[in-house]
């Protein structure tokens, strides 16, 4: 009762002060306790807070402030945190891709296994071994004549050339290739010719003059004219003197490597292989059907297949190499000649010897080298302009008695013709005879013996055999029946009347009738079949 009635007085004293003109009537003691309580309550508000006059207390003035100043700072801070997570991340991810480890199991000698951490650090994110290493250069190509082939085609044929005075051995190269091609032949075939001269006017004038007497083959898409800036090169000046004397000279070997490294670069892509000529040769007939059977009927692996034994000349490739190659004259563009980076090339890809095909396709006939006025009269003995004047393409098994000369053994000369037969101890009744896998109907035969190298090694006394219903003697496969159809006349034999009979054969048979000292060089057969 005591604190109610303290309670009241409290209250009435308060509500007094503030309203000192009135009076307090009939107010309950409970009410005037409650809103003392609720004034009470209200002073926790910083917003309700005031003094008995209704004005804001200095306390609460300051607690505006503070609240008004985290507000406009919080945002700022956030900002700020953001941004330093955002740098964090992006330098945390650099530096993971940067380090890519790659964990490899290693057996070891008790079959425990053990982890090896290989880290790689790749200085270009873009960098990838196919398109950095194993693709073309990006070498940049300039045409002057013709068009790049709108799909890939089987045989790209290149050459180099720079000398102006040179420009009538390069225009009757270039019609030897295109004159002893067939129209099959070209369909499959384009021609890429480099320009290198150190004008530009040279390049020019030499498109020109081939555009003068070639336009059908340009159009149709079998002749390409390309150069590149001769900026692009490496330097040519203060080489060193390995292998040459003269300053010139290194410095013409030493260009005529960049020059090929640019040519095969270009060629990567035109098609599946690659031929290397120069600007002063001349072709065998049908060329390219013999290269296209003989890489057909070859089985086991290779890099580079000589068509010619000189020099650059008729060296064929994969164009799956051609990048390779070209980084690989680069690298060594002044250390040695380009016949000798030639050989190292293929032993580097494990090709014991070169490959050598004969009779040769190809032969020079420049006095001058197109690069750069030195002096080459070198010939290929074994070149035989006759040899694309070749039959069909026969599937037959050869045989002799004949003792053979190291590897030029009778299968080497039985169609396509892939090298020759060389044997030795020539005497009277020894034999050479092919099995044909299926009987065939002869219109003409040629067999050619000997070489400009070796014109004695001839067949100087015999002739040839025809025969029919296959058996088998002593191990070896022959005929029962056998006919004389000719003889051979200084060292060759030639048949082109048989058509008339339309006799069936199933073996073919060189008959030696009198012993000789010299050796036997049996180069060529040639067989023209007559079709179903």
């Amino acid at each position: 009762m005591q604190k109610t009635r303290r309670c009241q007085l409290g209250a009435a004293r308060k509500s007094a002060a503030g309203r000192s003109h009135k009076k307090i009537h009939n107010v309950p003691l409970t009410c005037v306790c409650l809103s003392h309580l609720r004034g009470k309550l209200l002073m926790l508000e910083p917003r309700q807070l005031r003094d008995p006059r209704g004005k804001t207390t200095m306390k609460t003035k300051k607690l505006q402030k503070a609240l008004a100043w985290y507000w406009r700072t919080f945002p700022r801070i956030f900002l700020f945190l953001v941004i330093i997570i955002a740098l964090f991340s992006i330098i945390w991810n650099k530096n993971q891709e940067e380090c890519s480890c790659f964990k490899m199991e290693k057996a070891g000698k008790e079959g425990a296994t053990h982890l090896e951490a290989i880290c790689e650090t790749l200085q270009n994110q873009n960098f990838t071994v196919k398109r950095s290493v194993m693709d073309p250069l990006p070498i940049p190509y300039e045409y002057l004549l013709g068009f790049p082939p709108t799909r890939k085609k089987y045989l790209s044929i290149g050459i180099s050339s720079i000398q102006e005075k040179n420009r009538k051995y390069l225009l009757k190269t270039i019609e030897s290739i295109f004159k002893r091609s067939s129209p099959v032949d070209l369909k499959e075939m384009v021609l890429v010719v480099y320009l290198a001269n150190n004008h530009f006017y040279l390049n020019k004038k030499t498109a020109t003059d081939i555009k003068d007497e070639f336009t059908s083959y340009i159009e149709s898409g079998n002749l390409l004219v390309i150069y590149s800036s001769l900026a692009s090169y490496p330097s040519l000046e203060g080489l060193k003197r390995s292998f040459f004397d003269k300053e010139k000279k290194i410095q013409a070997k030493s260009k005529q490597n960049v020059d090929y490294a640019y040519l095969v670069n270009f060629c990567a892509s035109l098609s599946h292989y690659y031929l290397m000529l120069e600007d002063d040769v001349i072709c065998a007939n049908g060329f390219f059907s013999v290269i296209r059977q003989y890489i057909e009927d070859k089985n086991e692996p290779w890099t580079t297949v000589a068509f010619s034994k000189l020099g650059y000349i008729g060296k064929l490739y994969h164009n799956e190499d051609l990048p390779k190659l070209a980084r690989f004259l680069l690298m060594f563009y002044s250390e040695m000649p380009s016949d000798w980076l030639l050989e190292l090339f293929y032993q580097s890809k494990a090709q014991k010897k070169m490959i050598t095909f004969t009779p040769s396709l190809f032969q020079h006939i420049g006095r001058i080298s197109s690069f750069h006025n030195v002096e080459n009269i070198f010939k290929d003995s074994e070149f035989h302009e006759d040899f694309g004047d070749f039959g069909d393409f026969i599937d037959a098994s050869c045989y002799t008695d004949i003792a053979v000369f190291q590897d030029y053994l009778a299968q080497e000369v039985c169609p396509p013709g892939r090298g020759f037969f060389w044997g030795k101890n020539v005497t009277t009744g020894k034999t050479f005879t092919m099995i044909f896998q299926t009987p065939i109907i002869p219109l003409r035969i040629q067999i050619y013996t000997g070489s400009t190298k070796y014109p004695q090694d001839i067949l100087h006394s015999g002739y040839v055999e025809m025969g029919k219903l296959k058996t088998e003697e002593n191990g070896t496969v022959t005929c029962k029946y056998f006919r004389k159809v000719g003889d051979f006349h200084i060292g060759q034999f030639e048949m082109d009347n048989y058509e008339a009979l339309s006799e069936q054969i199933d073996c073919l048979r060189i008959q030696v009738t009198g012993t000789q000292k010299e050796w036997l060089r049996i180069r060529k057969i040639n067989i023209w079949v007559k079709k179903d």
